[in-house]
């Protein structure tokens, strides 16, 4: 599987990545789940919407900008609503994971959150997590349930959500997923040991002894680390762009530039701008009209 690089790629190549490895672990459904990365311009990448998750490249993730308008050729994950609003409650997340993995839909359904406290590592990855009340998926309501919270506790970064799944949120793509693929490991190994017998947990003493011991911040386990100087140094061939690939295009030009490659003789397809684009209003939904056809846009209900 390739290698994330959060200082490198694009966030979609990123979102691309990680839900493909989300998905291909079997930690959620053909169309369930959704990634999203807020980037430092304030648009916020997500992916689509009803598409199948084991197959999205970097081309298939959308682009929602700060005043609503959403760029690309699909549309954006009915979740956006709770993606937007945990981004604007904490502006030092940039990247939410939320999926319907079996081990933590069993708690969901049972009403319950797993304890962490299974492994010494565990719990200093996950941290304390929250449960949120039930909420039709895609409804505002379900964002506001979620929000509040994340409020009652500044230290939660994980979320069980009511009968549905879960929602995390990280510094970054790699600090999310690596929080949500622990929280599931946890949630699974419990149950698994529920079929022999009552699990036993770690105390409060024996974790914060580990931690003493270890006594440093847990890596993000599948970034790229660079020897210092880099990228300024011996930077890898094709992101040098001596062999630009089609990841490094998106990277320096955006998707549209895939597009061109992709779909040279398809006046639609050639460019970003070309993709229809549509507006966000809370208590609306999705609404524009198609700057090709000039037709307009259904509800936000898909």
């Amino acid at each position: 599987m390739k290698q994330l690089d959060i200082k490198l790629m694009h966030p979609a190549e990123q979102i691309a990545i990680i839900i493909g490895r989300i998905y291909h672990g079997g930690m959620t459904t053909t169309t369930g789940g959704n990634v999203s990365i807020m980037d430092d311009n304030g648009d916020m990448w997500i992916t689509p919407a009803g598409i199948d998750k084991g197959n999205l490249t970097p081309a298939d993730i959308m682009c929602v900008k700060p005043d609503g308008t959403i760029i690309g050729p699909h549309r954006p994950s009915s979740e956006y609503p709770f993606h937007r609003a945990i981004y604007k409650m904490n502006p030092k997340a940039h990247s939410v994971i939320h999926a319907h993995p079996p081990g933590l839909v069993t708690f969901s359904i049972i009403h319950k959150v797993p304890d962490t406290s299974i492994l010494p590592q565990a719990r200093a990855v996950c941290g304390p997590v929250g449960f949120a009340k039930y909420a039709t998926p895609g409804s505002e309501q379900l964002g506001k349930n979620i929000v509040d919270e994340f409020k009652k506790n500044p230290e939660y970064k994980a979320v069980i959500m009511e009968n549905h799944g879960v929602v995390l949120y990280g510094e970054d793509i790699a600090d999310a997923y690596q929080r949500f693929e622990t929280l599931e490991l946890c949630a699974r190994t419990i149950l698994n040991a529920k079929t022999l017998g009552e699990p036993k947990y770690l105390t409060d003493e024996q974790i914060l002894k580990h931690d003493k011991a270890v006594n440093t911040p847990f890596q993000h386990f599948m970034n790229v680390d660079y020897p210092e100087g880099y990228p300024f140094g011996n930077m890898p061939n094709r992101a040098q762009g001596l062999h630009p690939g089609p990841y490094v295009q998106l990277l320096r030009h955006g998707v549209g530039s895939l597009e061109r490659e992709r779909f040279p003789h398809n006046s639609f397809q050639r460019s970003a701008l070309g993709h229809r684009a549509k507006r966000y209003s809370p208590g609306e939904g999705w609404h524009g009209r198609s700057r090709q056809d000039g037709q307009p846009f259904g509800s936000h209900a898909f």
